[in-house]
């Protein structure tokens, strides 16, 4: 029997290749919130700081987790004897008192109580409006959407997958739908542009996905069901806004997410997050509650926005 001085001698180990692993770019979390303000991406989701404000991410978030639980009801995922019925406003109270829950024991909360009612409001008017003809016709809620580029990795999530008409099942006969907890932004403002931009995007998810474009896809802006004053279909037609997906605007789309990669990852490379230029900051939602609002350019040398926001110098 031969015998080994060194036991493990005859052992090759496999030479070890390095790797970097491609980066994940999500349409939200990082082109729109890039384009908005670089300042505040490069501090939060480069350098990790954990911002304070949590009232925006409490609504949009309570929006997509309750309105998820009214479609499982609907499909008998919640109760299987309860399949085909349309949540009561009794369900979605209690939807929605558990997920406020689950937010506040993470921290995450409306900044006044206004903030809550307001939401279960609007949840209660959307699951009454339109659940009758929406429910049935969904396929698949939080739809999960991925594509290796060259150097990275696209990613994306739609709130709905829905039939366009009828049992139509086929990939070009379905809608993508994303739900936005915000009145409608008007025509010229940069929002809207920016979710055009978001939905041409996830065309393209959903074409690497399933090898077609779908058929439409539809913007919802939930809080123009809260105007009391007018009728309730014109409120509706205000709320869901249509987005054609045409061949040549989705190519420009992906053309434009690829630059504002190109620019994440130059200022990746020189560690510099420059603030917008004055006047063409996000907007005094964003601002007024931003953690780093206090020594921002944009906010100082706008006149607009300073005569609104306290100040507090060093």
């Amino acid at each position: 029997m031969r015998r080994y001085t060194q036991p493990f001698a005859p052992v090759r180990s496999v030479k070890r290749r390095s790797s970097v692993p491609l980066r994940l770019y999500s349409v939200t979390a990082d082109i729109l919130s890039f384009r908005r303000c670089a300042r505040q991406y490069g501090n939060e989701a480069v350098h990790g700081y954990q911002a304070s404000r949590t009232s925006q991410f409490f609504y949009g978030t309570v929006i997509h987790q309750v309105l998820d639980r009214a479609h499982s009801h609907f499909q008998g995922l919640m109760d299987p004897a309860a399949k085909g019925e349309l949540p009561t406003d009794e369900d979605i109270g209690s939807y929605f008192a558990d997920v406020v829950q689950s937010l506040r024991t993470q921290g995450i909360r409306g900044a006044r109580p206004q903030v809550e009612e307001q939401a279960l409001k609007v949840l209660q008017l959307f699951n009454q409006i339109e659940g009758p003809d929406l429910y049935p016709r969904v396929i698949d809620t939080e739809h999960r959407m991925q594509a290796n580029e060259e150097s990275y990795v696209l990613r994306g999530t739609v709130d709905l997958l829905v039939a366009a008409h009828g049992p139509n099942r086929h990939p070009t006969a379905l809608e993508i739908w994303d739900y936005k907890g915000q009145r409608r932004p008007g025509p010229k403002d940069f929002r809207l542009i920016d979710y055009r931009f978001q939905m041409l995007v996830y065309s393209e998810l959903y074409r690497r996905r399933h090898g077609f474009l779908p058929a439409r896809a539809q913007l919802y802006f939930m809080n123009e069901l809260l105007a009391d004053t007018r009728p309730v279909e014109e409120s509706r037609r205000q709320a869901l806004l249509t987005v054609d997906v045409e061949e040549a605007e989705v190519e420009l789309a992906l053309k434009s997410f690829r630059a504002s990669v190109g620019s994440i990852e130059e200022c990746r490379r020189a560690d510099a997050w420059p603030a917008p230029d004055v006047g063409r900051g996000p907007g005094e939602d964003t601002c007024v509650i931003c953690d780093f609002r206090w020594n921002c350019p944009t906010v100082r040398g706008d006149a607009g926005l300073s005569a609104r926001i306290p100040i507090r110098y060093p």
